[in-house]
């Protein structure tokens, strides 16, 4: 049976057709498109120019597959669409327009296809897979086995242009701020150093570039069909590309598609080899599309894919990406989102707008009460809501009253909160008998 898969990534569509049986898969073609799709996003959305150049290649792919004889296709989609928003309303059009079902493959299934692709290299002494993408990086232990075990990193050689590059390539000083960055990276990663790696295996198209461009500089050619990089060599070709006065000629003539993206990637693989200290260095032409396609038919991998003969699709759908593979909708711990504290502070704002009017208005009389003017000296406290005191007896008043120069007349009512006028006693009646003044020491009848 003759099987298909195209993988859309950062800088460039691939394809392969394979005939496959029981005891072996054979690569019978491979094409590749130069397209950068990250040059169609506006901002994390991919353009509805970017959709239409995507749908346009995968309907000559199509049509590619055809003539092949291939009787599935699996379209599988890594980091170049990973982190847009509208990633579901690019899947649909591709859907409707191509027939094609979109696989998203996340970044620990992408860095497990790398590795089992290239499980020929654990051979090798020491081996280290090393795959460099425009939106991220896997370095992966050849002779460890589980997929939890394979290291990624959610950076590219995309990523790295834009932070640091402000020409084609990056100049000694640029060079040096990318080579910080990514050690940092690598240190936090905890990567190995020197003695644990011996041989690194590169895998990629931008790695299979950076050969191209290493065979024409240093007129080097495969030994028994592989292909090798000699580290001294390789550390000349990075000076050249960083001030080499021809450097855009060579890239040109080798790896055209990859003009913007050649600089950084020889500024990581040299940071890598050194760390490592690796001995041999050498160049696979296997990666994710094969080793996603061995575990679709040793039924490890569940995927969708498009039927030549029925125009149907058929297959599983992989589940949604974890949480962790979406950088952009992390959250720090202890910390409330974004979204969430705008989320409350328009509840709380909500609230407020929907309290009964009543209710405003008691918190205003409320208010007013607590700020009153201030009384005269020795009037007692005001009540709460401005309510009137209840007159002391006079003995009290008389203590409390001690300060004030001139007394009050006996009888005379408590003054009122706020600086009320007092009222004026009733005059005594004719016939009424005047009480006489209290003897001192005596108590006050009142």
């Amino acid at each position: 049976m003759k099987y298909s898969v195209i993988d859309i990534s950062s800088s460039s569509l691939s394809l392969i057709v394979a005939a496959a049986d029981e005891r072996k898969t054979e690569i019978l073609f491979k094409e590749r498109f130069p397209i950068s799709l990250v040059h169609y996003l506006d901002g994390r959305k991919f353009t509805e120019r970017g959709i239409e150049k995507l749908v346009d290649c995968l309907r000559e792919m199509k049509d590619t597959c055809k003539n092949f004889g291939a009787e599935r296709c699996y379209l599988i989609s890594t980091a170049a669409l990973r982190y847009i928003e509208n990633f579901d309303e690019v899947r649909a059009r591709v859907q409707a327009e191509t027939g094609f079902p979109v696989n998203f493959i996340d970044a620990a299934t992408e860095a497990y296809c790398d590795y089992v692709a290239n499980v020929y290299y654990a051979s090798y002494e020491r081996p280290v897979l090393i795959d460099l993408g425009g939106k991220s990086i896997e370095v992966c232990d050849l002779a460890k086995r589980r997929k939890e075990d394979m290291t990624f990193f959610a950076f590219g050689l995309l990523d790295l242009y834009r932070k640091f590059v402000s020409n084609i390539f990056p100049d000694e000083k640029e060079a040096k701020a990318i080579r910080a960055y990514v050690k940092d990276k690598f240190d936090r990663a905890e990567l190995p150093g020197e003695g644990v790696y011996a041989t690194a295996v590169m895998v990629g198209a931008a790695n299979a570039a950076i050969y191209d461009v290493y065979a024409d500089y240093a007129d080097e050619k495969t030994e028994g069909g592989v292909r090798v990089i000699r580290y001294k060599k390789f550390k000349k070709l990075v000076r050249h590309l960083l001030t080499g006065e021809d450097r855009s000629k060579l890239v040109l003539n080798n790896a055209p598609e990859k003009l913007y993206l050649i600089g950084s990637a020889a500024v990581v693989l040299k940071t890598l080899f050194k760390r490592f200290g690796v001995d041999n260095i050498v160049v696979s032409d296997r990666g994710v599309k094969e080793g996603y396609l061995q575990l679709v038919l040793e039924g490890k991998e569940t995927g969708l894919w498009y039927d030549f003969a029925t125009g149907e699709t058929g297959g599983e759908e992989r589940t949604a990406p974890a949480e962790s593979e979406k950088p952009a909708e992390k959250k720090e711990k202890g910390k409330k989102s974004p979204d969430k504290e705008k989320s409350a502070e328009k509840e709380k704002k909500s609230s407020e707008e929907k309290k009964p009017s009543a209710e405003k208005k008691a918190e205003a009389k409320k208010n007013a009460s607590e700020s009153p003017a201030a009384a005269p000296a020795g009037t007692p406290a005001p009540k709460r809501r401005g309510r009137p005191k209840k007159a002391a007896p006079a003995a009290e008043s008389a203590e409390k009253t001690e300060s004030v120069s001139v007394p009050a007349p006996v009888g005379t009512p408590a003054p009122k909160r706020r600086g009320r006028p007092k009222k004026t006693a009733p005059a005594p009646a004719e016939n009424a008998e005047t009480p006489a003044a209290p003897a001192d020491g005596e108590a006050d009848p009142s």
